[in-house]
């Protein structure tokens, strides 16, 4: 998928012998913002002094800025493309994991404050999976593993857990976003 049109050229100063800039499509665009916001979310969350009621709100300002935002940059194309649903599936995860975050942490609830690291990539890891297959690609199979990996050796850091799903978010989503990745026509169109 390309679209010369959308290309956004950040040019640099100091210019290395054979790089002269570099080119992210409007896909591209969307896993930078979201690696981006997931970076700092679960690095605010490691390492700030906030209150878990602040932080909330913040997150959920930032996710749908998240939402918002990538919907707006990738819509035309995923609309050329017939991959909406790639747009919805993810806006309803996001949408879903503040609400049950918020409820966790409005509500007390233990059980899921404990287990926030392991549901956000439990989401991720879903929002991945259904990638894979409604897009056919071993690249997301990849991811899904990834964060479902993840999700069991986080016990084995029980003080570094939201940096370390910080991480494996973001750098999914930046390795995506500078790497193809795989995407074969299918032959049953998903939704929209």
């Amino acid at each position: 998928m390309q679209d010369l049109g959308g290309l956004v050229r950040a040019h640099l100063r100091n210019r290395v012998a054979a790089i002269s800039d570099i080119c992210f499509t409007e896909i591209d665009q969307a896993f930078v913002i979201w690696g981006l916001l997931s970076l700092g979310i679960f690095s605010l969350a490691q390492f700030s002094l906030l209150s878990w009621a602040t932080q909330s709100v913040v997150d959920a300002a930032l996710t749908g800025f998240g939402i918002v935002s990538t919907a707006g940059v990738t819509w035309q194309l995923a609309s050329q493309e017939r991959l909406r649903w790639v747009i919805f599936l993810w806006a309803v995860l996001m949408a879903l994991g503040m609400v049950v975050t918020a409820y966790g942490i409005f509500g007390s609830v233990g059980f899921i404050l404990i287990n926030l690291c392991r549901f956000w990539l439990g989401l991720c890891a879903l929002g991945y999976g259904v990638m894979a297959v409604g897009m056919r690609s071993h690249s997301f199979t990849a991811a899904s593993l990834v964060h479902a990996f993840a999700m069991a050796i986080l016990h084995h850091q029980p003080a570094w857990q939201f940096l370390t799903t910080g991480l494996v978010m973001a750098f999914t989503l930046f390795f995506f976003s500078v790497v193809p990745w795989d995407m074969q026509a299918s032959e049953i169109d998903m939704p929209c």
